[in-house]
């Protein structure tokens, strides 16, 4: 299968039924792809014009396009009524990448609420880009609160198995012009490599981000890094060596 394919199960490129699947990264063959390397252990987004889904009319079967060939249902979660999206696509057809996120249709902070009180991060312009977990959030009330599918929330952000938890910074207003790591994969995955060490490095690597210690998060990217497409690599090695602890949780979140 493609990894554009592949992708494109994780961020659905559209809504039919008003629901997401989320796509757990297949684990192939027996042979792992590294061994022995990893152990235990900027500014803000630039804000870029997207459809607005109020503006749009609901089709025959009440789908709003919110473009990007991506449809949902007409009115929002909760009592919101529109529903932005973050949409994950390649800048090419084929399997060459890379990927990036951007924020289609428009957040709406509604206010803190019982299961998402934690605090919106917001831009010099005033705008929220990200979200601050609190204990005891829930993804679908965060989701709520923002007007926004909380499942392309959770994809984006590298959220294992539904799981968020206090601390955790939530990208909602994601850089379009930062190349997206997938967390699911490597690069240059071949048939019968295993990707189970490559999703656990990237944990690795965002916990020493979090943690801003820069020896192991060296440690880590030495072993990581060969394995992620070259433009975002290029980026990533270079906030490394700059100490660009911001620009790398985005890339890590």
């Amino acid at each position: 299968m493609k990894r554009s394919t592949k992708i494109t199960m994780v961020v659905s490129a559209a809504v039919v039924t008003g629901l997401l699947v989320l796509a757990l990264p297949a684990m192939i063959g027996a042979t792992t792809w590294v061994t022995g390397v990893f152990g235990a252990g900027s500014g803000s987004p630039v804000a870029t014009d997207s459809p607005n889904p109020t503006d749009a009319p609901a089709s025959d079967d009440g789908l709003v396009d919110l473009g990007d060939d991506i449809s949902v249902p007409a009115g929002g979660p909760g009592e919101c009524t529109s529903t932005a999206h973050i949409s994950t696509r390649s800048t090419r057809t084929d399997d060459s990448g890379p990927y990036y996120s951007k924020l289609i249709g428009d957040l709406v902070d509604r206010g803190p609420s019982e299961l998402a009180s934690g605090q919106a991060l917001t831009d010099e312009a005033g705008d929220v880009y990200a979200y601050e977990v609190a204990a005891g959030d829930s993804a679908i009330a965060i989701g709520e609160r923002f007007c926004i599918d909380y499942i392309t929330v959770q994809s984006h952000n590298h959220v294992r198995a539904g799981m968020i938890h206090a601390g955790n910074i939530l990208y909602l207003r994601p850089d379009p012009t930062l190349p997206w790591v997938s967390p699911y994969e490597p690069f240059d995955v071949q048939p019968g490599e295993q990707t189970g060490p490559y999703y656990d490095a990237i944990d690795f690597m965002r916990n020493a981000v979090v943690a801003k210690d820069l020896a192991e998060a060296q440690r880590v990217w030495a072993g990581l890094g060969p394995h992620i497409h070259p433009d975002a690599r290029t980026i990533a090695t270079r906030a490394l060596e700059a100490g660009d602890w911001e620009l790398l949780r985005q890339m890590f979140p």
